[in-house]
C-alpha cells in the first residue's frame, strides 16, 4: 500500500494538474483570437486573399501632338471615313461646262477642282524679305480654287470661283479676298461666276483667255443675266 508521504505528493501533483488545465482553458481563447487578428482574411475555400487597396485612377491623357504621324495614325483608327463629293450641286454644275470649253481651244488645257492655292502660285524670288515671303506663302497655301483652268504645262491660266451662297457668309468674303489679291498680283484672269450665269457668256469669255496669251492682272466680275 501506499504510503502516507507517498499520496500528499500524488495528491499534490492532481491538484497542481487539475488547476494547470483550467488556467491553460482560459487563457487558449485570447491566444486564438491573436492568431486570427494576425492572419490575412481567407475566402470561403480558405485560401489566402489580400486586402484590396486603393488604386490611383490614370492620369488623363496629354494632348494629342497631330504634327506627329503617329498621333495622327492614332485619330484615324478612331473613326470610320465616308465618301464626300468635291463641288456642291451648283459648283458641280460648272465642271463640264468649263472642261468643255478647255478642250474645245485645243490648246491642251486642263480642269482642276478645289486646288490648293499654294500649290499653283508662290511668291517670287527677290522680292521682299524671307520673311515676309514666307508669310505670304502661309497666307495662300491653305486656300483652295474652286476651278484652275492650267496650261499644258501645269501653270495655271485661269482662275474660275463660284459665287454661292456660302461664299458671303462668315469669313468667307475675307478668304475670298486673300485668294482675289494673290492672283491679282501673280497676274491671272480671276473669273467670278454668280448663281444665275449665262452659260454661253462664261464660255466665251474663257475662250478667249485661252486662246491668247495676255494675261489681264485684273478681276472679272461675270454679271450675266440675260435682259
Amino acid at each position: 500500500m501506499f504510503t502516507d508521504e507517498f499520496k500528499d505528493i500524488f495528491l499534490a501533483a492532481l491538484v497542481a494538474l487539475f488547476f494547470g488545465s483550467l488556467l491553460y482553458l482560459r487563457l487558449r481563447p485570447r491566444h486564438h483570437r491573436r492568431a486570427r487578428r494576425s492572419k490575412p482574411y481567407t475566402a470561403w475555400n480558405g485560401s489566402a486573399v489580400s486586402r484590396p487597396r486603393l488604386v490611383q485612377p490614370p492620369p488623363p491623357p496629354a494632348a494629342s501632338d497631330l504634327h506627329d504621324p503617329a498621333q495622327q495614325l492614332h485619330a484615324i483608327a478612331r473613326v470610320e471615313f465616308e465618301c464626300t463629293p468635291l463641288l456642291n450641286r451648283q459648283e458641280a454644275r460648272l465642271l463640264p461646262l468649263l472642261e468643255s470649253t478647255a478642250r474645245d481651244v485645243q490648246s491642251g488645257h486642263r480642269v482642276m477642282a478645289q486646288t490648293s492655292l499654294g500649290e499653283l502660285i508662290r511668291p517670287k524670288s527677290g522680292t521682299a524679305t524671307e520673311d515676309d515671303r514666307s508669310a505670304a506663302f502661309a497666307s495662300i497655301n491653305s486656300k483652295r480654287l474652286d476651278f484652275a483652268i492650267i496650261d499644258r504645262a501645269g501653270r495655271l491660266a485661269v482662275v474660275v470661283e463660284y459665287q454661292g451662297g456660302g461664299h458671303h457668309q462668315g469669313t468667307a468674303f475675307m478668304r475670298d479676298a486673300v485668294k482675289r489679291e494673290a492672283i491679282r498680283r501673280a497676274g491671272i484672269p480671276f473669273i467670278e461666276v454668280e448663281p444665275d450665269f449665262d452659260a454661253a457668256l462664261l464660255r466665251s469669255r474663257i475662250t478667249g483667255l485661252l486662246a491668247t496669251n495676255s494675261k489681264p492682272a485684273a478681276v472679272t466680275d461675270l454679271h450675266s443675266r440675260r435682259v
